[in-house]
């Protein structure tokens, strides 16, 4: 019997399928090619983050070692990770109780994202994508944040947040590189919105 565990990965390996395939074309841009890995790994990766996310609400004593860094900044990456978990583990549960298989296609992952009825917190979720990403640029431009990120890692698995604290690394990184981040967010939110009101027959 197919478990809610095996629907979680096949749902992931789906939803990270379907990213890269549908921006390919970001991907293939030198400066967004490491952010595009990073959103198509960290954050839709077909893995188990558990620890990393259990880790995530107890930063605030590693980042208060991070210059200029503050719970606040990295508080919208959080309820991210905290609303993408949610709305994947609802639909997991749906493709478990509809028994569809874990080789579902896409018409039926649609249908059933599409009678989630969970509109309000789709859109809630592109809106945090996109201030997300906003936000870790900004922090991206500090070199010294970069140095004490790279520099803090023994002190982060002593703390028991190692999980979290390269997931922070990673981030840093990926966005490090780009020169400008806002046509790369824009294009994401505007290209999922453009696909949930489609799903939901709704004009744009």
């Amino acid at each position: 019997m197919t478990t809610l565990k095996q629907y979680r990965l096949a749902l992931q390996i789906f939803q990270s399928n379907r990213l890269r395939r549908d921006y390919r074309d970001l991907a293939e841009i030198p400066q967004y090619e490491p952010v595009g890995e990073f959103f198509f790994s960290e954050i839709y990766g077909p893995r188990d983050f558990s620890r990393r996310d259990s880790e995530a609400r107890r930063l605030h004593g590693l980042l208060h070692m991070l210059p200029g860094v503050h719970l606040r900044d990295v508080e919208q990456v959080l309820d991210l990770l905290e609303l993408t978990n949610r709305l994947d583990d609802d639909l997991a549960r749906m493709l478990l109780a509809r028994d569809v298989g874990i080789d579902f296609d896409e018409p039926t992952y649609e249908r059933l994202y599409r009678e989630a009825d969970n509109y309000d917190a789709r859109v809630q979720q592109l809106e945090l994508i996109r201030s997300s990403l906003l936000n870790v640029y900004q922090l991206s431009r500090s070199p010294l944040l970069g140095l004490a990120l790279h520099r803090s890692r023994l002190v982060a698995r002593l703390a028991g947040l190692e999980a979290a604290h390269s997931f922070l690394v990673k981030g840093y990184d990926a966005l490090h590189g780009v020169s400008d981040i806002v046509p790369f967010a824009t294009t994401v939110h505007d290209r999922e919105l453009a696909r949930l009101n489609r799903i939901y027959e709704r004009a744009s």
